[in-house]
């Protein structure tokens, strides 16, 4: 038994930020050398790698930043040229995020830099121009045995799928999955080449519902499995049909492996009618992020009656602000019965309705009537609950107590 204390007071708020790439990640003992190269807010004609590598040796480098430095397909193909020609074994990490690369020449300067430096895990492509179709080069051919060493992809908030012409700018801009057809066939024997492929970051990007239900299919039928799925931002409450072509590759009898799954679904709007679509669905997954997404009782209601055959441990509703009978609603799982051994979690020896161990409720309007309700159902065996994030909630008393 621990005591976990929650307080209104914003001396005690707390704020968790996880990111794709890591600065503190690859560490080296102090030398005359540096292992990062950076380069930012130049303008493209001065962009040099050999300037910015300056008298270090190349061999040491583990991370390449490129931002915001208005780069297009063009001078990113030449700069892969001018780093193909040294020593880059040690390079771990390529962010060329916040330019304007893309186009065709982005993915054969790509697979140049991959099959060149080796060991490149961290791929940070976000903020760019790049569409699925220009990636189409890294996708190996039948008979070649080339795997891609990509553990980590960021894709965030590019135009994925072209957006079909329209006569009428803001019609364009306004229609749902207005966006061309993309010949996506090459995919699954890309992710297949990238055995180390864990996290995938689609969040902002724009990308029709036949590409994303493509992508996600592919995704899921990965070995090893995908770990990490962000779909942050990408307007899902009104593409629903989308979103349960989605949830349907979750599925055990579709996936090539067992689903150690953290899907990130924050800020899409998804709404009640959202988790009632993934009510209905057969997706099983480890952990599921729903934060930001106008959650009320009613679905609250509908994610309390699929958690129990979810598998999900960590389950993330944080600024749904649903108040206490969001609360309420959520615990109304029926505790198995004593004499059903077909249901509940058996964990540690004891049976419990969900097998949720980490709960987040930050910022959803809750009073002391939740944590009260929380004691209880957790009291009786609602579920495992080793952790529960409960910050700014100002309606609960400064000071107050449960037991986990």
């Amino acid at each position: 038994m621990s005591q976990l204390s929650f307080s209104s007071d914003d001396s005690e708020r707390v704020s968790v930020m996880s990111t794709l790439i890591s600065t503190s990640e690859h560490t080296m003992a102090k030398t005359e050398y540096s292992c990062e190269v950076v380069v930012e807010d130049l303008d493209p004609e001065d962009i040099s790698f050999a300037l910015a590598l300056g008298d270090r040796a190349s061999e040491r480098i583990e991370c390449v930043r490129i931002n915001r430095c208005r780069m297009d397909g063009a001078t990113f193909s030449a700069l892969v040229d001018e780093m193909c020609k040294v020593d880059l074994s040690r390079l771990q990490t390529f962010d060329i995020a916040q330019n304007s690369v893309g186009g065709e020449l982005v993915g054969p300067a790509l697979l140049r830099l991959i099959l060149h430096a080796k060991n490149i895990r961290h791929l940070a492509l976000g903020w760019n121009k790049i569409a699925l179709a220009d990636l189409a080069a890294l996708a190996p051919a039948k008979d070649s045995d080339i795997q891609l060493s990509i553990g980590h992809l960021d894709l965030r908030a590019n135009p994925l799928s072209q957006p079909l012409k329209s006569s009428s700018r803001r019609s364009a801009k306004i229609a749902t999955g207005a966006y061309s057809l993309t010949d996506l066939s090459w995919l699954p024997s890309l992710v297949a080449a990238m055995p180390r492929l864990t996290h995938v970051l689609l969040a902002q990007a724009s990308v029709g519902d036949g590409d994303l239900v493509a992508l996600i299919h592919a995704l899921v039928a990965a070995v090893p499995p995908i770990e990490y799925i962000g779909l942050e931002w990408l307007g899902l409450g009104s593409r629903l049909s989308a979103l349960r072509a989605i949830l349907g590759d979750l599925s055990p009898k579709l996936a090539a492996s067992p689903l150690r799954l953290h899907l990130n679904l924050s800020a899409n709007t998804l709404g009640d009618s959202g988790m009632k679509v993934i009510s209905e669905s057969p997706a099983k997954m480890t952990s599921l992020t729903l934060s930001c997404n106008f959650v009320t009782e009613r679905g609250a209601s509908y994610l309390a009656q699929w958690l129990p055959c979810s598998g999900v441990s960590d389950l993330d509703l944080s600024d749904n602000h649903f108040g206490d009978q969001g609360v309420a609603a959520l615990l109304s799982v029926p505790l198995p019965a004593r004499n059903d051994t077909d249901a509940g979690w058996v964990i540690g020896g004891v049976r419990y309705s969900t097998q949720i161990k980490s709960l987040g409720l930050t910022s959803c309007c809750l009073s002391d009537t939740s944590l009260r309700m929380l004691t209880d159902a957790i009291g009786g065996q609602w579920a495992p609950l080793s952790s529960l994030r409960i910050l700014r909630n100002s309606r609960i008393s400064h000071g107050t107590k449960i037991a986990i």
